[in-house]
């Protein structure tokens, strides 16, 4: 037989356990304005130099202070198939100014090579970066050198573009 003290206990329960949840969630998404980082967008195009090949991509920025987490993919357009990459950067602004700023920094790459008529192979590799931007205008324009090291390849691109 059930007590019908021990549901009325419940029933007391329950309602204490919902209003706990609501001010917990009311105060996590008070304090997430406080940790929140900057996020954004960017988009460029550029050229690998060996071979020459031209590239297109986007990504998004979410900035930590100095520290910038870049995850982007690039499409490179080649002959008798098709390039792409997929990006986890970080950067670190290393001269900051009101103006521009130079950065540099490390991440890792998947890079997708799947000819016309062939199998697809995907590498690992890790991608070197500096670069210089505007950041005094509304669609700040950076120009950016990538060196990436995949599977005993290092191709080299060049790569201007816009964050937003």
């Amino acid at each position: 037989m059930v007590n019908p003290k021990s549901l009325a206990a419940g029933r007391v329960a329950l309602p204490h356990f919902i209003a706990a949840t609501i001010v917990s969630g009311a105060l996590i998404l008070a304090s997430v304005p406080a940790m929140a980082a900057p996020i954004g967008w960017a988009a460029f195009g550029g050229w690998y130099t060996d071979p020459k090949e031209f590239l297109v991509g986007g990504g998004a920025r979410l900035a930590f202070g100095s520290i910038t987490f870049n995850p982007n993919a690039e499409y490179i357009f080649a002959d008798n198939g098709s390039k792409y990459t997929l990006n986890l950067d970080g950067t670190m602004s290393v001269m900051p100014l009101g103006v521009a700023s130079v950065y540099a920094g490390a991440g890792l790459t998947w890079f997708t090579v799947d000819p016309d008529n062939g199998k697809s192979t995907t590498d690992t590799g890790l991608n070197l970066l500096g670069g210089a931007g505007l950041n005094a205008l509304p669609l700040k324009p950076y120009g950016q050198i990538k060196w990436a090291f995949i599977n005993g390849d290092s191709p080299f691109s060049f790569s201007f573009g816009v964050r937003f």
